[in-house]
């Protein structure tokens, strides 16, 4: 990048920071034509899930803008956020299929592990509790996406707002009960959880 870019995108991190979406729509622009390509060697060519990465990590880069006038530069922090989000899409997948292939826990036959079954309902309970912490809207929305298995196009069609509003409310909501279940059931189910979950936001 020139200095004369790198100048550029440090007013408009500035601007972004304040909340100026103008700057931040023109990051995007400028930006993300290279970050798709350079997604899509890693998801089998797929432009349709290079997008949905990208905008992903722009959605994530506008809930956190206030720290955008820390970034040297933003073109390696992007493509650093990029680099990360494909390292644990692959996480997340490879324990998603594990989960797939554990046999249900209304399977589990008496000689196999009670304890199982108890930690399985005390998580339950801690992820209702953690549910009802939600504020209405983004509790409504968490629960037509995993109750009503609702697509995102659908949840933002019939609240009439826009699938990254959807989005963000869902990114949100899957933060607050990743923190509160931590302090409640730990980090080995935590794993489960955020595999399972972050499907949710696809």
């Amino acid at each position: 990048m020139n200095t004369s870019q790198h100048i550029s995108d440090s007013l408009l991190l500035k601007r972004v920071a304040v909340g100026d979406k103008k700057a931040y729509k023109l990051l995007y622009n400028y930006y993300s034509p290279n970050l798709i390509r350079y997604i899509l060697t890693f998801v089998k060519n797929s432009k349709e899930d290079a997008e949905e990465i990208v905008q992903d990590l722009f959605l994530k880069i506008w809930i956190k803008k206030e720290t955008l006038i820390n970034i040297n530069s933003f073109e390696a922090y992007l493509f650093r956020m990029a680099k990360n989000e494909l390292i644990n899409r692959h996480v997340r997948q490879t324990k998603l299929n594990e989960i797939v292939q554990l046999k249900s826990v209304n399977d589990l036959t008496e000689t196999e592990s009670v304890h199982e079954k108890v930690v399985y309902d005390e998580y339950l309970e801690a992820a209702q509790l953690a549910i009802e912490q939600l504020s209405p809207q983004r509790r409504k929305i968490f629960e037509m996406r995993t109750q009503m298995d609702m697509p995102i196009e659908d949840i933002a069609v019939e609240l009439n707002i826009t699938k990254s509003a959807v989005k963000k409310q869902l990114y949100e909501a899957i933060h607050f009960m990743k923190n509160q279940l931590h302090h409640v059931i730990g980090w080995p189910l935590i794993v489960f959880f955020i595999s399972f979950i972050f499907q949710l936001l696809k």
